[in-house]
């Protein structure tokens, strides 16, 4: 669908009555082209369109990756959104500086939810263990611990090869 000849407010249209998913990523996808940093900022602050955040830190990471990061950090260090937000800005934000994401993790007070937890053992596969922080392992340990037993069993092989790992 080509969306660039669509005005701002014909593509708010768009994301507010389609339930197309395509349609909708497409529409944040052109609105944040369109946005100025400043707009992208402010866009990912007032989260009034959770689905679109993930989109506005993927632009913002393209013009300005550190105050991306930062923003990113923020979301997930002050849990943010909720734990499907917080899985799409874990991948930016490891991406883009993982030991430096995994090291600010840990001044995360909250247990994570399984969207975020599962983001982050896949993502373990590559970590090196000798700069891995206790307080981390914890928060994962924790988070893992409080999901429901369906989700556990789920995510019980990713656990078992992070707690071998770390």
């Amino acid at each position: 669908m080509e969306l660039k000849n669509h005005t701002n407010a014909q593509l708010y249209g768009i994301i507010e009555e389609t339930e197309d998913l395509d349609k909708t990523g497409e529409a944040f996808e052109e609105l944040m082209k369109r946005s100025s940093d400043d707009e992208l900022v402010e866009f990912i602050e007032d989260m009034a369109y959770i689905e679109g955040v993930p989109y506005a830190l993927d632009e913002l990471m393209k013009r300005s990756p550190a105050k991306a990061f930062d923003m990113g950090m923020d979301i997930l260090i002050n849990n943010k959104g909720d734990h499907f937000l917080q899985a799409c800005v874990w991948s930016a934000c490891y991406d883009f500086n993982d030991t430096k994401t995994v090291t600010l993790m840990t001044q995360r007070k909250t247990p994570m939810g399984y969207s975020l937890t599962e983001a982050i053992l896949l993502s373990m596969d590559s970590y090196p263990t000798n700069s891995f922080p206790p307080a981390f392992k914890k928060l994962i340990v924790d988070s893992y611990n409080d999901m429901p037993q369906e989700k556990k069993a789920e995510f019980s092989e990713m656990f078992d090869a992070f707690s071998n790992k770390f």
